[in-house]
């Protein structure tokens, strides 16, 4: 009876505290998008992708501008899960010298990303396409979803690894402080 009784709480024990580090080990909220500055910006070489015209692009042609540069595919549920957060910030930095770079390494085309933005209606965004990952070399980017903020004069400025929530107030405010907008 004694061990029935001590097996009874130990279960009930571990509820209770798989129920309190739950929501600690496994969010179920995005955290706030936050750029890690670097102490000093590092040189980034240039690096070529397409539009969804399939037109070649190269990130030094959006120098003068701050680039933020968000590395994702279709395929990366924590991709997915930032990307309605990634289009509510291409509209509330609309008119700022900020360009939204959103560069999916998706193997399948520009369709696959205007399907997917259709299908999660992403309206804002531009669709970029880099199959090849040459983005990724020259960013040195490990893992997607990675957002890498670049200033005027072509150098990183600073990175976010992982999933973010980039439309909360905190968020824009940074980066509109960073840029001076």
């Amino acid at each position: 009876m004694r061990s029935s009784l001590v097996t009874f709480l130990i279960i009930i024990g571990s509820f209770v505290t798989v129920a309190n580090v739950y929501p600690i080990l496994f969010p179920t909220e995005l955290p706030m998008g936050r750029i890690a500055m670097l102490e000093t910006p590092r040189e980034l070489p240039d690096a070529k992708f397409t539009d969804e015209a399939g037109a070649q692009v190269d990130l030094k042609a959006f120098e003068g501008s701050y680039v933020f540069v968000n590395v994702w595919a279709t395929w990366c549920e924590p991709c997915r899960e930032e990307m309605p957060a990634l289009d509510q910030l291409a509209r509330d930095l609309r008119g700022s010298n900020i360009e939204l770079l959103p560069i999916s390494i998706d193997v399948n085309g520009a369709g696959a990303v205007e399907r997917f933005y259709k299908r999660h209606d992403l309206k804002d965004l531009p669709v970029y396409m880099d199959p090849a990952q040459n983005i990724m070399r020259a960013l040195n980017v490990v893992g997607i979803p990675t957002t890498v903020l670049i200033g005027p004069d072509g150098r990183e400025l600073g990175r976010m690894i992982g999933p973010a929530q980039w439309d909360r107030p905190e968020t824009v405010r940074q980066l509109q402080e960073i840029a001076g907008s």
